[in-house]
């Protein structure tokens, strides 16, 4: 009986620590998949300070440190602290190389508290943004690239470690994701509905865009959607590569439908429902969606959507056979309707074959456009409210900015991601909404690299083509869906580049590059604005 009480006593404290750092932070994450090593943190904008809390169930060392955007190791800055006889030790080190990290000369983590409770190890620390050390990496906005590690044991000396038992890495959004405190509690009455494919067999080919149509529950009163989770079927994570969902009210009879989004079995009518009116779109790594206390995604009733076509990209490049996935999204919806209905707004540039991105290349940009003529004839006087915004390029994309211009001179950015990293593409949160008037801009910049690859990049769906789309959420809800532009095919004519099923020419610009950089920078781009159905909104 004793013994009982004691394991009880120790997993009660276990469970009140973790709350009270919960409590203590704005921010949290696991780290690694098991939640052995789980990461608080507050950042202070007025401080240019960030305040971290590092628990991990181990009695030994245990390191914390950020990538230079690369998940590795080889420099890094790193910081190794551990508790022993009851007094916490913290290290500011930085990684030269895969060993030992050295110890910084310039000592820039101050470390607050640490203690060891029934074996797990925690560490209260901050560090300004910025330290100025040349040693140092700053935290900045955008994806962070983090990376941690541990020991059973504490380290033989201050000087001498055993090496790691256990790392990993991990990309978070320090600065934009939507703080603990924030996130409204779920209320009485919250139903959940999936949406999700059902053992579909995922052929053994590189990229598969497969579509099904859902229909929704059946409601007498429009509902608010104010969360939606993704449901990866577990093992599939690196299959899936993204989902988006779309509004497909066809006015006629449900007929499920399931199949390779081109496959001629695919009604035409479902068809146009792919890239219109999008109610969700989610990326590899990105998690749950959620919805300020004041807004929600309208659901059934008179006005809200009935049926969805699921869409899901799955990436197989090893051509595995066999595979079943039911994997989707996850809706938690609630009667009480809150003040604004939200809607989802998407930009960038038209996905095409004809978007290049040269060879050799460290810094190319792209660019896509939502005209001032399509918001002006497009949003209400008062404008729109962008609370939320959500990136998505392929391999080579390394940057995206969503800039606002008024009277042709930029004001803002809507979305600002310095640091883009294709397995983390999760949702940004403004921390006040900014407004989009009637006759702004929006210009969505997408900055890729290519030194890695000998032959041209082309806009495709395959994750070795590229993409530069940015998914905004908003309130109040429009019936604007898509506004993004293209350059016609017709002015990259004089590149005389080879056709897709010309496999003997060499698939570069080389010497043309200036040709390329003149079409792209004079080019009138066609404004494509678009409402559900992609009805045509533009002038």
């Amino acid at each position: 009986m004793r013994l009982q009480v004691v394991i009880i006593v120790v997993i009660a404290c276990t469970i009140v620590n973790a709350a009270t750092l919960k409590d203590s932070y704005n921010h949290f994450a696991s780290m690694d998949e098991e939640g052995n090593y789980l990461m608080y943190w507050t950042t202070n904008d007025a401080a240019q300070t960030i305040d971290i809390a590092i628990s991990v169930k181990t009695k030994g060392w245990v390191g914390f440190g950020i990538s230079p955007y690369t998940s590795r190791m080889p420099g890094s800055d790193t910081v190794i602290g551990w508790v022993s006889n009851g007094k916490a030790y913290l290290q500011d080190r930085y990684a030269a190389s895969r060993t030992t990290p050295i110890l910084d000369a310039s000592q820039d983590y101050n470390l607050i508290s640490g203690e060891e409770i029934d074996g797990t190890t925690i560490l209260k620390f901050s560090r300004k943004y910025n330290t100025g050390d040349s040693k140092d990496l700053p935290f900045e906005a955008g994806t962070s690239r983090l990376i941690w590690s541990y020991h059973s044991s504490d380290p033989v000396s201050p000087e001498s470690f055993t090496i790691h038992q256990k790392q990993g890495s991990r990309s978070l959004n320090i600065f934009d994701s939507i703080p603990e405190i924030d996130k409204p509690p779920m209320p009485s009455d919250t139903q959940t509905f999936a949406i999700i494919h059902k053992n579909v067999p995922v052929p053994a080919q590189d990229t598969t865009y497969w579509c099904s149509t859902i229909k929704l529950p059946e409601l007498n009163e429009t509902a608010h959607i104010i969360k939606i989770s993704p449901h990866i079927q577990k093992g599939h994570e690196g299959l899936v590569h993204h989902l988006d969902i779309f509004i497909c009210d066809l006015g006629r009879e449900f007929v499920p439908e399931s199949h390779s989004c081109f496959s001629e079995n695919m009604p035409n009518d479902v068809r146009r429902c792919r890239g219109a009116s999008a109610i969700a779109a989610w990326g590899i790594g990105g998690e749950d969606i959620t919805f300020p206390a004041d807004v929600g995604l309208p659901l059934g009733g008179s006005y809200g959507p009935k049926v969805v076509l699921l869409e899901m990209h799955y990436d197989n490049p090893n051509l595995t056979p066999g595979i079943l996935d039911s994997s989707g999204m996850i809706i938690h919806y609630t009667h009480q309707k809150r003040r604004y209905d939200a809607g989802i707004l998407t930009m960038g540039r038209a996905t095409a074959r004809y978007l290049y991105v040269p060879e050799r290349q460290s810094h190319w940009q792209v660019a896509g456009y939502c005209s001032k003529d399509c918001t002006q004839n497009n949003l209400p006087p008062t404008g729109i409210h962008v609370f939320a915004a959500m990136s998505h390029a392929h391999l080579a994309g390394r940057e995206i900015v969503v800039k606002q211009y008024r009277n042709d001179v930029q004001i803002d950015t809507l979305a600002n991601n310095p640091h883009y990293d294709f397995n983390y593409q999760d949702y940004t949160y403004l921390k006040k909404p900014k407004t989009v008037m009637p006759g702004d801009q929006l210009s969505t910049v997408c900055t890729y690299n290519t030194e890695d690859r000998a032959n041209y990049t082309t806009g495709g769906l395959t994750t070795k083509d590229e993409m530069c789309l940015v998914f905004i959420y908003y309130y109040p809800l429009q019936k604007l869906a898509v506004c993004m532009s293209r350059v016609e095919l017709q002015e990259f004519k004089n590149l005389s580049l080879p056709a897709d099923n010309d496999s003997h020419k060499p698939r570069v610009i080389g010497n043309k590059l200036k040709d390329l950089i003149h079409i792209e920078n004079t080019a009138h781009p066609y404004q494509y604005c678009a409402g559900p159905g992609h009805e045509l909104l533009q002038k």
